[in-house]
């Protein structure tokens, strides 16, 4: 690590040739396949990673850090992606052709897939929350992994993962057709 805070550019080729499919894969994860900006969100999160490495403390391994960095990175987008989209729905007028805003069978398939409203609802989530349900879920870390690589005592941990199932459960049975979706989602994945 030594070498790359030093701006060693080959040791930094190195180091970056080595996370960035890691790093790719996270952002798949959390923003989902299809997502435009795929690749500039992991190389933003890749240089986010090289820039807090001075700050690494070697509390858990470099790639838990760069994971944790880009599960964090990956949140802001599908943030922003949520406020830009709230800030261009618009009343509609009658003007307006109904048939046009019917979603295709593309979309329809892509709205009845579970990942699609499984990130949507992260997005919904207290900063604090997300982070611990994307590193559980989409990352796979246990409880001990968070809290080492949050600094945070694991029942904290286990309390946010709770309180975190507890909203999304409550938003699901609260929402009729996001309800519909999760069960078809769930007969598909049996």
């Amino acid at each position: 690590m030594g070498a790359i805070c030093r701006g060693d550019p080959d040791a930094l080729r190195t180091f970056l040739s080595a996370i960035v499919p890691q790093l790719l894969r996270v952002v798949r994860s959390v923003l989902g396949p299809e997502h435009p900006d795929l690749e500039d969100v992991a190389y933003e999160a890749a240089y986010a990673v090289v820039d807090g490495l001075p700050s690494f403390r070697g509390e858990g391994t470099v790639l838990h850090f760069a994971c944790r960095v880009t599960v964090l990175s990956a949140m802001n987008v599908r943030r922003r992606d949520a406020a830009q989209k709230r800030a261009l729905v618009r009343v509609p007028t009658e003007l307006d052709d109904v048939e046009l805003d019917a979603p295709n069978p593309e979309e329809r398939a892509q709205a009845s897939s579970l990942a699609p409203i499984v990130r949507e609802l992260l997005a919904t989530l207290p900063d604090t929350l997300a982070e611990a349900l994307a590193l559980h879920v989409v990352l796979g870390y246990t409880v001990a992994e968070i809290a080492q690589a949050s600094r945070l005592p694991i029942e904290t941990v286990r309390s946010r993962l709770r309180l975190a199932k507890q909203a999304l459960r409550k938003r699901v049975l609260n929402n009729p057709a996001l309800r519909e979706a999760v069960d078809a989602g769930a007969e598909v994945e049996a």
